[in-house]
């Protein structure tokens, strides 16, 4: 017979899938979801789908049947709410709702949330635990966390290359080094992010129109049987591009290929030394610039300064799609968190590598990360690994005794 915690294991899986629903369009709010059920058997399914919407549970209790909610167990994958924002606090819809037990993944670190929303439900006599599969809802709402904590965008950097490291051939041929597959997946993660960031000399070379256009919807499924679920997807991300000295104005085709792809908001990041004319001509043309000038001087853009300021606009989960000088800046000032690297089963030798100098001169000085995990996509290899900043800090987030209590 299945324990209650593995029960609870269970439920929850179901309500992290929910939340999923949400990827792209809640920030700066996290991603939740939330799932009924009484008598083992599920009852309601909620997920919070986008800023300024209700949240996971409002959504569950306003669609399920109330009969059949009252007396049920409530599984969310973070602390419910108890304060009023844009949308009225949580805590009162589950306690007006009859729910008798609540099971939470994680709590919220919000200073208006922080454990209230646990000690309010208990208060009510209502059964809390906590703790259920928390790294696994950390991990989800990493980019919430990050912002949260070290008040900048959560960073993922995804590159293709061949098996000795090459982005492209000596003529700086690059499509496709990577199959149909893993293409496919990068369009998924696109319309699961918030913003995607480019480098100027990829932009430039390559052209990308920087968009989501995924075949397969991998929620289909749960999207059907979530109300309002399939009516936003896939969504778009803003694009970014790292242009330092805002040259995009000064070369028409750049430009008008820009303009022929509307949509989602192209963002300019420039240095100090951009064009005062060359900044105008963009803003005229309806593009946004965000001046970064760099502490140390020059043209070049602070990156920091820019994650900072794409998680105030709610820009919390940044996609970065090369090229090789971003990376390599980003790796170099420890701000990429998570790295996906697709290995094609080709050689292409040459010095078009995918990463530059890092400053490692003996291999005790080598970059480390975290534990890589591998997988089969196509006919590629996909590697996933945390850079060691974002395992220091998921395993902060584990210790927290607010954000991950344990069990009952």
């Amino acid at each position: 017979m299945e324990s209650d915690l593995g029960h609870d294991a269970r439920w929850m899986k179901v309500a992290l899938s929910a939340a999923r629903l949400g990827c792209g369009w809640t920030h700066p709010n996290p991603r939740v979801g939330a799932v009924a059920v009484r008598d083992g058997r599920l009852v309601g399914i909620g997920s919070h789908l986008r800023f300024g919407a209700e949240h996971a549970e409002a959504h569950l209790i306003r669609h399920a049947p109330a009969e059949r909610v009252r007396g049920a167990t409530l599984y969310v994958t973070l602390e419910p709410c108890c304060h009023q924002g844009q949308t009225p606090p949580c805590t009162r819809a589950i306690r007006a709702a009859g729910f008798s037990r609540v099971v939470s993944a994680v709590g919220d670190p919000a200073p208006h949330v922080c454990g209230g929303g646990f000690a309010e439900l208990r208060g009510a006599g209502i059964e809390v635990a906590a703790g259920i599969r928390a790294a696994e809802a950390l991990r989800l709402n990493a980019p919430y966390f990050w912002r949260q904590r070290c008040e900048r965008s959560f960073v993922t950097l995804k590159m293709a290359s061949s098996l000795d490291g090459r982005l492209a051939t000596a003529d700086g041929s690059s499509r496709w080094i990577s199959s149909a597959a893993a293409r496919e997946r990068v369009q998924q993660w696109r319309a699961g992010c918030d913003a995607l960031l480019v480098g100027g000399g990829t932009f430039a070379a390559d052209r990308p129109r920087l968009t989501a256009r995924p075949r397969r919807d991998p929620l289909r499924r749960l999207r059907r049987r979530v109300p309002g679920a399939q009516e936003q997807w896939p969504h778009q991300p803003a694009r970014i591009v790292v242009d330092s000295r805002a040259s995009i104005a000064v070369h028409d085709a750049l430009l008008g290929h820009v303009l022929a792809h509307p949509g989602a908001p192209w963002v300019v990041a420039c240095g100090a030394e951009a064009p005062r004319e060359a900044v105008r001509a963009l803003e005229s043309a309806g593009l946004r610039v965000w001046r970064c000038p760099h502490p140390s001087g020059g043209a070049r853009v602070d990156l920091v300064a820019l994650l900072q300021r794409t998680a105030s606009e709610g820009w919390m989960d940044v996609m970065v799609e090369g090229g090789a000088g971003l990376a390599s800046a980003l790796l170099a000032a420890d701000l990429v968190d998570r790295l996906r690297l697709f290995l094609a089963p080709i050689l292409l030798g040459g010095p078009r590598t995918w990463l530059g100098d890092l400053g490692v001169e003996t291999l005790q000085r080598a970059r480390r990360t975290g534990r890589p995990l591998t997988q089969r996509i196509g006919r590629d290899l996909l590697i996933t690994t945390l850079l060691p900043p974002a395992v220091r800090r998921l395993q902060e987030l584990r210790e927290d005794p607010i954000l991950a209590c344990s069990p009952g």
